[in-house]
């Protein structure tokens, strides 16, 4: 009997890609919003809320992945 795990079947997207991923589409809803209604950001701003947000998005992850693999 192997006690090999087949890692095929717990394989799930890790949260650092979405998170990532969700800032490149929210970036470019910002470039389209930008070009399509004339609207003006201060890049400087936006980056700086990207960045926090995606921040604490990945430490509260962290958290939540940690506490959920303790019970394991």
């Amino acid at each position: 009997m192997s006690t090999e795990r087949n890692h095929d079947e717990d394989r799930r997207p890790r949260v650092g890609t979405i998170i990532w991923g969700l800032i490149a589409v929210v970036v470019g809803l910002l470039v389209v919003a930008g070009t399509w209604w004339n609207v003006s950001f201060n890049w400087a701003y936006v980056l700086i809320a990207l960045l926090i947000g995606s921040g604490i998005a990945l430490m509260v992850a962290g958290v939540l992945s940690a506490t959920r693999n303790r019970g394991r």
